[in-house]
């Protein structure tokens, strides 16, 4: 895709700001051109391949968004920027869906549509090796592995909840896991591989008791550990293409995402 097809999807580009269209751009080369990384240069280039006129100050611009707490761009280093997960969400959340081709049968319709979205979803994912892990997972959709892409994308958030904790909130997580019952609270946690004493639902558990996760998040993940376990075993249950959809983008968007390390 280039910039100007890019660009063309939004109906309403033409009211965005210069500051909307530097990170639409930053988007686009982090989405579709893999640049983990730009300059003033790049921005240039998208904003003339799409056709449009550039900023002249457009270094300034650049400073400009990478400031604050939820910049939507970050500075890498002297004259090298890189699009943040804030700027990443606020691109997402107008960006339009992906449509169907007309005439593609009915059961890959939809997830023909959804894996592009997919993709933009981990593209969330700040750990570069967690990210890899996913987009594989991912690719199992596409020779209809539903299950294998269910218990893939669990791995990949629970691993990220074990680090998050490991970073945050070590001594808070052994505190609560010290006022548990019977085995459970003679267990003590000192690096990651300890994690594997304890159960998932356990581990979740400690967590909420801890304050690491809230309450919803604690909802929502023994739902999704529920519906890995039906899948991870031989059962009758239906996987489809929507509820596999579902689980990835609730565990990027609500566990990986909103729990940063």
């Amino acid at each position: 895709m280039s910039p100007l097809e890019f660009v063309a999807q939004f109906p309403n580009h033409a009211d965005f700001s210069r500051k909307s269209r530097v990170v639409l751009f930053a988007y686009y080369l982090r989405q579709y051109e893999a640049a983990t990384q730009f300059g003033s240069p790049d921005i240039k280039r998208c904003f003339q391949q799409a056709l449009l006129k550039e900023p002249t100050d457009l270094a300034t611009l650049l400073a400009s968004l990478s400031k604050g707490k939820e910049a939507p761009l970050l500075r890498v280093k002297a004259g090298q920027h890189a699009i943040s997960l804030y700027g990443v969400n606020e691109v997402e959340a107008i960006l339009p869906a992906p449509v169907a081709k007309p005439g593609a049968p009915s059961g890959s319709s939809l997830l023909a549509a959804a894996l592009p979205f997919l993709q933009k979803t981990i593209a969330k994912v700040a750990d570069a090796q967690r990210r890899d892990f996913l987009a594989e997972a991912i690719s199992c959709l596409e020779v209809g592995a539903r299950r294998a892409t269910v218990v893939l994308a669990w791995i990949a958030a629970l691993d990220h909840l074990h680090d998050f904790v490991l970073a945050h909130g070590l001594t808070a997580f052994n505190s609560a896991l010290a006022k548990q019952p019977g085995k459970m609270g003679k267990i003590v946690i000192a690096k990651k591989d300890d994690f594997g004493d304890l159960k998932e639902s356990e581990f979740i558990l400690v967590c909420r008791s801890a304050g690491l996760i809230t309450h919803d998040v604690r909802k929502l993940l023994d739902e999704k550990l529920g519906f890995r376990n039906s899948c991870a075993h031989p059962s009758s249950i239906a996987v489809g293409d929507s509820k596999v959809l579902s689980f990835v983008e609730d565990l990027v968007d609500n566990i990986i995402a909103k729990h940063p390390i």
